[in-house]
């Protein structure tokens, strides 16, 4: 069931501009030429990192203090103050911004008014954020956000669906992730962790997709978040109390395939009928599961019966946030005092069906390596290329590391207008042979134009750029 491209839940702080189709056919402005360079290359080897930000993450375990999942609940639709009343002082809560977090996010907002640990997720576009435009509010997001729990922060959370319907492009959508990452790391925060949070139906077979092509590369994601529902749940139809084996078990074996910690951001049951024990069945796997975090989904205007409306149901989960709260070291700070939200658009929470069961066991962390340059050497010979279309440069470069290299020539507007991929390329000398055509097999028109570099592989990636004339013949 598709979901509306604009906005998943009624937690609205902040409206999401509205892309129109024009500007999407435009290829995208990029303030930063590295970054322009690593949305071209995600669609070839799926790795992008900033290069010349520094490193993508701080080297913190994204992690509870404990074994036992920080457990909690979506906040807003029902509002924080009944929130903690159904289920008690809860360690984590999930808040949703449909639109860039709002300026008092940390301090009167959403996100902070629990004094918890938080999943948290934002939406702009990734032409807004690639051109700079959210820098400021971005920056100030994660400059002010506070230490001593674990901030997990999405950027457009599932974002599928969007791609799929050409609302931005899968490369785009990397490489913004790209930025954001490298924003949140300039706030010297290691509380602050990149969490990607898909729909466990991309695990599912019927869907037709790979989880891993949304997954950027490059130590950019440091934790993974899966919305995963039972039959039925997402659409409300015929909605089964289906074992978690089934549609969180693939989530934990794809999260242990890639080495990433990770939890579920999305869970629940749209029905009352046997959801007691479901809850409970839920909650003690869980408990041994090697998640991270999990939030059960209370509800939205438009999808009411996910909410835990019967005090059976309540009174279960409230027993696990309280195992939860009580195995997390030191005390628990006094509740803060509710924030009132506006609602807005709501979502269809994913779809999941079931899935081949998979044994639980904990992921280990994975630290993000930090920026280096070892792409060396660059040069073009000759410099001005006159565009017969048989005339060549020669490109040529030094890489101090095996790796996947592309070399993109872009516009004066920053677009790509031809990449040349040379996947597991050996260290050492790199030559590559360019024509002056475009990926069209058209040949550019005289003008100035840039070469860019870009070497990605396990342990990060590494950029260099220079500029290539080309004269009429």
């Amino acid at each position: 069931m598709k979901r509306r491209p604009h906005g998943r839940h009624s937690e609205v702080l902040a409206p999401l501009r509205t892309p129109d189709r024009s500007r999407r056919r435009l290829a995208v402005k990029v303030r930063f030429a590295a970054i322009a360079v690593l949305a071209a290359v995600s669609v070839l080897a799926g790795v992008l990192f900033v290069a010349a930000q520094g490193p993508a993450q701080p080297a913190r375990i994204a992690a509870a203090s404990s074994s036992i999942p920080l457990f909690g609940s979506s906040v807003g639709y029902v509002g924080l103050a009944q929130t903690t009343a159904q289920f008690g002082r809860m360690p984590i809560v999930r808040v949703y911004y449909p639109g860039l977090p709002a300026s008092n996010a940390w301090d009167g907002g959403a996100a902070g008014a629990n004094d918890s640990a938080v999943i948290v997720s934002f939406k702009a576009l990734p032409a807004d954020i690639l051109s700079g435009a959210d820098d400021a509010t971005l920056t100030h997001f994660f400059d002010t956000a506070p230490t001593g729990h674990p901030i997990y922060y999405s950027y457009y959370h599932e974002p599928e669906d969007n791609i799929a319907d050409g609302q931005f492009t899968l490369a785009g959508y990397k490489a913004a992730w790209a930025r954001v990452a490298a924003l949140a790391s300039a706030a010297h925060n290691p509380d602050l962790h990149s969490t990607l949070i898909l729909m466990s139906w991309d695990l599912v077979k019927a869907s037709g997709r790979d989880w891993k092509s949304y997954l950027p590369g490059g130590g950019i994601i440091s934790t993974l978040g899966w919305d995963a529902y039972p039959v039925g749940s997402a659409t409300n139809v015929n909605p089964q109390p289906t074992p978690p084996a089934d549609f969180m078990g693939p989530c934990i074996t794809a999260s242990n395939s890639v080495g990433l910690p990770y939890g579920f951001a999305e869970f629940g049951l749209s029905t009352a009928a046997g959801r007691p024990a479901w809850m409970t069945e839920v909650g003690n796997y869980l408990m041994s599961s090697g998640a991270l975090f999990a939030t059960v989904f209370n509800g939205v205007a438009e999808y009411p019966t996910l909410q835990l409306t019967d005090r059976a149901s309540q009174d279960v989960w409230k027993g696990f946030v309280a195992k939860s709260a009580q195995a997390q070291p030191g005390p628990s700070p006094a509740p803060s005092s509710p924030v009132t939200q506006p609602t807005g658009t709501t979502p269809t929470p994913t779809a999941s069906m079931p899935a081949p069961t998979a044994s639980p066991s904990a992921s280990p962390a994975t630290s993000a390596p930090a920026a280096s340059s070892w792409v060396s050497g660059l040069n073009l010979s000759p410099a001005q290329l006159t565009g017969t279309g048989s005339n060549d440069t020669t490109i040529s470069f030094r890489i101090g590391q095996a790796a996947d290299v592309t070399v993109l020539v872009l516009g004066a507007d920053g677009s790509v207008v031809r990449q040349i991929a040379k996947p597991a390329h050996t260290a050492g000398l790199v030559s590559v042979p360019y024509y002056g055509y475009t990926d069209s097999h058209t040949r550019l028109p005289a003008g100035t134009y840039k070469v860019l570099i870009v070497a990605s592989n396990g342990s990060g990636s590494a950029s260099a750029e220079t500029t290539l004339s080309i004269s009429a013949p």
